[in-house]
């Protein structure tokens, strides 16, 4: 069911969640420089010269990662209120490690290789729900991928696009597939306890 702005406003929304599972890239963080490179590095050998200077940027460009206006005030919310969040990520451990540094108010990171299967398999929502101890009833799972969607549902999770990192190829489809359409970070603020 999707509750965009035009036909059900975040004001309206009826429900209120105890917990939040946040996707990283497009989500948290402006990272479009980051999967420019990873796109790069399939496309060589792996262990290359360039392999490993194609890594060596990636990690520069960690270090420069930009939040989305109005990702501090969520962040900062969070943290105030002991709002329980999980980091669910499709990020390698060498780019997840580097999050420490921005302290971040989390009870942990998911990445691809702490469950069996990556996004869209529900694993890494399976285990962020452990890690927060709630129900999926009571958890928003906010992302601005189609991967990100699919976990969701398949954990029965609520699903909000975060419309301002969304690719353009897949607008359409999660603004028709999702729980709630978000067009600014700090809606998320009125749909958590």
């Amino acid at each position: 069911m999707n509750h965009s702005a035009d036909t059900n406003t975040i004001e309206n929304t009826p429900k209120k969640y105890e917990a939040i599972i946040f996707d990283l890239d497009g989500t948290l963080y402006n990272t479009a420089n980051v999967d420019v490179l990873l796109r790069q590095l399939k496309q060589v050998k792996r262990m290359s010269p360039e392999y490993h200077q194609i890594w060596r940027e990636i990690d520069k460009s960690i270090d420069g990662y930009k939040e989305f206006d109005g990702i501090a005030e969520v962040l900062q919310f969070v943290r105030e209120k002991n709002v329980k969040a999980v980091l669910v990520t499709g990020a390698v451990k060498r780019r997840t490690n580097k999050l420490k540094r921005f302290n971040l108010p989390l009870m942990g990171i998911v990445s691809r290789f702490d469950v069996s299967h990556k996004k869209p398999h529900p694993a890494p929502m399976f285990r962020a729900l452990e890690i927060l101890g709630c129900d999926a009833s009571k958890v928003l799972s906010i992302g601005n991928q189609v991967i990100d969607l699919q976990a969701s549902n398949g954990a029965g999770i609520d699903f909000a696009l975060a419309s301002w990192g969304v690719r353009e190829h897949e607008r359409e489809q999660l603004e028709a597939e999702s729980t709630y359409v978000l067009h600014d970070p700090r809606e998320i603020i009125q749909m958590i306890v």
